[in-house]
């Protein structure tokens, strides 16, 4: 399976909180942390990241019921992806499937211009009664499951600490690349200084971010709320396709 960076860009943002807003665009709703040449063919209908949001339209109610939003299979797939990785470990994989390699190295990251120094435990697991497999890293901020078919399709979820309680943010694969959307659930729940990712719960969480993507970029709808409230704090359409990661401005300050 092939190896990716992903959960450590996770981690390096929540742990430097850089989710800093910066204003481009020509009619006055702005997104926020996307530089100015990536404004021109996104159309913000609602900008309030910073506040406590608008009312919810009906259409963009935050729940895995929403049928604008997902499908009924759609609706099962993330409903049992909320509550299993929570009991995921490095040498205990989802049910159905069995350990077949474990190794633990350490990783060095920088970020704004500080040395972050961590150790991860990489653990493939097999299905066996599928032609799949997944590859979970566990490092002190967190999870990330990469599940694949032979076709290099599948998802990803990962679960990370923010601010007193955890997120979880599930995604679809086609190809290797994010396909179709990314979906982000809070835990509000304080677990103090002693955060485990174990002791999360979303088994009742409410959507705070839907993002639409084809082909690794963004293109489509792109939806955020407020978890304290479930008001809509950003609404978004991308027109054409957007390299999301590059054109990020809080990625850039926080290297």
């Amino acid at each position: 399976m092939k190896k990716r960076n992903v959960l450590l860009e996770l981690c390096l943002l929540l742990l430097c909180n850089t989710l800093i807003g910066q204003n481009y665009h020509a009619e006055g709703k702005y997104f926020p942390f996307l530089d100015q040449e990536s404004q021109s063919n996104v159309v913000v209908s609602v900008e309030d990241f910073f506040g406590d949001g608008i009312p919810c339209p009906p259409q963009y109610t935050n729940t895995l019921s929403n049928t604008n939003l997902f499908t009924v299979t759609d609706h099962k797939l993330i409903s049992e992806v909320l509550v299993k990785y929570t009991h995921v470990t490095t040498n205990l994989g989802p049910p159905g499937t069995e350990l077949a390699h474990f190794c633990t190295t350490n990783y060095t990251v920088m970020a704004r211009g500080r040395v972050f120094n961590g150790e991860k435990t990489v653990s493939l697991f097999r299905y066996t009664n599928a032609a799949a497999e997944e590859e979970v890293t566990i490092v002190a901020g967190g999870l990330l499951a990469e599940f694949r078919t032979k076709a290099n399709d599948g998802y990803n979820v990962a679960i990370a600490r923010s601010g007193a309680g955890s997120i979880l943010r599930f995604g679809r694969i086609k190809d290797g690349l994010p396909d179709g959307y990314l979906a982000q659930f809070d835990d509000l729940m304080h677990q103090g200084e002693t955060w485990d990712y174990t002791r999360a719960d979303f088994s009742h969480s409410h959507l705070t971010e839907f993002t639409q993507y084809t082909n690794g970029l963004v293109f489509g709808k792109y939806l955020m709320w407020n978890p304290r409230n479930d008001n809509l704090i950003l609404e978004a359409d991308f027109k054409e396709p957007c390299d999301f990661q590059k054109h990020r401005t809080d990625l850039k300050m926080a290297q």
